[in-house]
């Protein structure tokens, strides 16, 4: 007969996982050939393999299908199948026993009954009437339930089957498991990043999202998480020749006159973008009649292996086939951030609030974060710590605590008394106000152009004491904004070029670089997918 089988643990990765399923079967002493069912359809059949007791030894196994299976060996959805005919002619029976129930009670064309016996039948008729429409519901209730056992047994006979030949020394039931691999199931990292104060640290949650569409249902499973993807590959790394040759250098072209374009004049203006994609309110004070408190998982053991990092949950789950997905919680921590209010009035009106970490005490992979400020939800951010970068910082949504208003002069042109050059004076005003009864740490940018060409001439003549980037025109202002205090930041620098050319103006935006997972086709920012956990190179 097919054995069936059911899991009991599983191993995630980050795009797959290993199955493991366990079952028994009685075995004669001597040679026997059994039937093993579980293997779904999404999984890789050459990866599968079957355990036994030591004393058990095989001797052909093979992957098959219910046509190979030995005649005798009856299928379950044919003996459902009985039951349903079975159930359907009791159906058939009862809706007749309906009719003629109707039809006996029909007293018109009969002239050889009595009043008496024609108001004992209409009596009882009733209750006949009642408990024949209970038993036709319970019979047609019945053939459902059986319909969907068998369809589900028609689908799980479509499925391949393993044939063992194998040799006992002697009789008995014996135990036995079986694995393989699934790319139909994966996880994903999760996180929640809760502020509570600028004194205090970050809280992180680290959660995560597992499912699986391999059309089984999976109950009350041991469930392990691994941090990466198995890895063992034939690619080894090759080290290439390196050649060294002389080339001409290319010859002066002679260009006609007026020909000539002046170099092009880059603005380097710096986009934050976690500031711009979180759109989130202030920290708000939430009153409850009770004392509620978010309900907490048991976070699971984390052990470090060879190559990446595994997560064992603490209970057994029901993982179920295309659901959204199973929550699992991961771990706790707390990180040391540097809080600053960030405000780029040259670009964003808003200011945003914003928490600085050393990017190596960030041990986790990249991935989505829902941000809470004192337990009110504000929004999600991607947090990548395996980005080109030391510090690390992140978007905790808009502040509204500050207003910060610039206001720029009309720019003033002019000739100077050198000859053939022109002088252009620009001036800005920023105004930053705290509306809050608390001191605010504040980080203020700004920015002069940046010229390209020797002809251009870039000269501060005010910058309120801003520390500046030459080699980007960075302006920054670090302060403590006191409350319910005006300060002002005043801007102003010339420009000189040659009088007889025209001044063009070209505005870099400084962006991540987008690039594309190899696995899923996602835009990724980083150097791991956040979706499927693949490396992006």
């Amino acid at each position: 007969m097919v054995t069936k089988t059911r899991v009991t643990e599983v191993q995630v990765y980050r795009r797959s996982a290993t199955i493991t399923r366990c079952g028994e079967v009685s075995l004669a002493a001597g040679k026997n050939i059994i039937y093993v069912a579980g293997m779904t359809d999404s999984a890789d059949r050459d990866s599968f393999r079957l355990k036994f007791p030591e004393n058990i030894k095989a001797i052909n196994i093979q992957v098959v299908g219910t046509e190979n299976v030995k005649e005798d060996v009856k299928k379950e959805s044919e003996q459902i199948q009985k039951k349903m005919d079975e159930v359907g002619y009791r159906i058939e029976t009862t809706e007749y026993m309906i009719e003629l129930r109707k039809q006996n009670s029909n007293f018109f064309s009969r002239t050889n009954i009595t009043i008496e016996e024609q108001e004992k039948v209409m009596n009882a008729l009733p209750e006949q009437m009642l408990a024949l429409h209970r038993q036709l519901d319970e019979l047609r209730a019945e053939k459902d339930k059986l319909r969907e056992e068998y369809d589900k047994a028609v689908k799980e006979e479509d499925k391949p089957i393993i044939m063992a030949e194998v040799f006992a020394a002697s009789e008995g039931t014996v135990p036995f498991i079986l694995q393989y691999q699934d790319d139909n199931c994966w996880w994903n990292p999760k996180y929640e990043i809760h502020y509570s104060s600028d004194r205090n640290p970050l809280e992180v949650d680290m959660k995560a999202q597992i499912r699986q569409s391999s059309g089984e249902d999976w109950k009350q499973v041991k469930v392990t998480l691994y941090t990466g993807n198995p890895s063992v590959s034939s690619d080894l790394p090759v080290m290439k020749s390196v050649q060294l040759s002389l080339i001409e250098p290319p010859k002066a072209r002679v260009r006609a006159k007026g020909a000539g374009m002046m170099g092009m004049r880059a603005m380097a203006d710096e986009c934050c973008e976690d500031a711009c994609a979180t759109e989130a309110a202030g920290a708000m004070m939430m009153g409850a009649a009770m004392n509620m408190q978010t309900i907490m998982m048991d976070t699971a053991e984390s052990v470090e292996e060879e190559t990446m990092t595994a997560y064992v949950l603490p209970n057994a789950r029901d993982i179920l086939s295309d659901a959204e997905g199973n929550i699992a919680e991961l771990r706790n921590f707390s990180v040391k951030a540097s809080y600053h209010v960030l405000s780029i009035p040259s670009v964003d009106n808003s200011s945003y609030l914003t928490a600085e970490i050393v990017a190596s005490e960030w041990p986790l992979p990249p991935a989505d974060a829902a941000v809470y400020l004192r337990d009110t939800y504000a929004g999600e951010v991607y947090v990548d710590a395996d980005s080109d970068t030391d510090l690390l910082t992140l978007s905790l949504g808009k502040d509204e605590r500050l207003t910060v208003i610039r206001t720029e002069s009309p720019k003033k042109t002019q000739d100077t008394f050198l000859k053939g050059t022109k002088k252009q004076t620009c001036k800005a005003e920023i105004k930053l106000v705290n509306t809050s009864s608390d001191t605010v740490s504040v980080l203020l940018k700004d920015q002069l152009p940046v010229s390209t060409d020797k002809a251009i001439t870039v000269e501060p003549v005010q910058l309120s004491d801003a520390s500046l980037d030459e080699e980007t025109g960075e302006l920054k202002w670090e302060l403590k904004a006191e409350p319910d205090k005006t300060v002002v930041f005043n801007v102003e620098y010339t420009i000189s070029w040659p009088k007889e050319k025209k001044l063009f103006e070209n505005r870099v935006i400084k962006n991540a670089k987008t690039k594309f997972c190899p696995g899923c086709g996602r835009p990724v920012a980083g150097r791991f997918c956040p979706e499927c956990g693949s490396e992006v190179k």
